[in-house]
């Protein structure tokens, strides 16, 4: 088991509209010339905000949508941040870093590092920093229409359970651990969610290439997900810009399209398939947070796996 561990310290950007805040990744499909335009988005807080980051307006997801919240007390304008969900929405609420109280209607909770809550259709939340700068992420799947317990979910408890996938064994680069926080632990709606840790720098994630469309080789249907991969990534060379390497190839097509993805930004990997390959001085690790096109349908082993690359799990 690869353990977690932070990469990178905690940045933060102005407030930024949904709009600015949507950014154009383009890369050359090789063979054509053609440019692919590859949904990115920056993903950095602003401080003692509410900061959305994935909206209806700035990206083709139908279903997920990501906001950012980085709390420090002894920052100006510092409160409490309380969010509350529309009657047909759910929602994670993850600890990236730091320390945070999350209250609920019923409980409150002191999350760490890795650390979630799951809030169903309707509930409030308040999320506190007890303890100095805290950095919690939100991943929110609208047109639900169940309502499911409020839960917690302690990083820790998913290490060394089935639920923390040790992958890559066939490939010492891409060896890495999945931890699957929000899977069938959990009862939600649409939402799936984890985190993955590699295990060496110039490590190679998601591999091999997969989407999750597992209606056919070359489409999205009722059993498909929608995805988002926000990335932290970090560099041994001083003064370095840290970045990965995102396939953005597209079923059925025979060939890599690579699109950089640099620290602290998002990507729409819905209709790619997903590899990630970080160049030798690079240590990274991604969050990923999946929504079910059809709800209830959560099956998140339910991929098509690129021609040829079958045998590579």
């Amino acid at each position: 088991m690869i353990p977690i561990r932070h990469i990178g310290p905690i940045i933060t950007a102005p407030p930024l509209s949904a709009t600015q805040r949507r950014q154009h990744g383009r890369a050359v499909v090789p063979g054509s010339d053609a440019l692919r335009n590859v949904e990115l988005f920056d993903a950095r807080g602003a401080l003692n905000r509410y900061q959305k980051v994935i909206t209806a307006g700035n990206s083709s997801f139908e279903y997920l949508r990501m906001a950012r919240v980085i709390l420090d007390p002894s920052g100006p304008n510092y409160k409490p941040i309380e969010v509350k969900l529309p009657q047909d929405a759910e929602a994670i609420f993850y600890v990236n870093r730091g320390k945070a109280i999350i209250e609920t209607a019923s409980s409150s909770h002191a999350l760490g590092m890795g650390d979630l809550v799951y809030a169903g259709i309707g509930d409030r939340i308040l999320i506190s920093a007890p303890e100095g700068i805290c950095d919690v992420s939100e991943y929110r799947a609208i047109h639900c229409h169940t309502r499911y317990p409020t839960v917690l979910v302690r990083h820790a408890e998913i290490e060394g359970t089935p639920l923390a996938a040790d992958v890559g064994t066939k490939r010492p680069m891409s060896k890495r651990t999945v931890y699957k926080l929000v899977d069938q632990n959990i009862q939600a709606c649409r939402l799936l969610f984890g985190d993955t840790f590699m295990g060496q720098r110039g490590g190679v994630g998601s591999y091999p290439p997969h989407f999750h469309g597992p209606d056919g080789p070359s489409g999205l249907g009722a059993e498909a997900k929608e995805e988002i991969y926000h990335f932290r990534c970090a560099s041994d060379i001083e003064g370095d810009t840290p970045y990965v390497l995102q396939n953005c190839a597209r079923p059925p097509e025979k060939v890599n399209t690579y699109v950089h993805v640099f620290d602290e930004q998002a990507i729409n990997v819905t209709p790619n398939y997903h590899d990630t390959i970080a160049p030798p001085s690079i240590d990274f690790m991604f969050v990923w947070c999946l929504g079910a096109f059809t709800e209830n349908v959560r099956d998140w082993s339910a991929i098509v796996t690129r021609p040829g690359y079958e045998n590579e799990w």
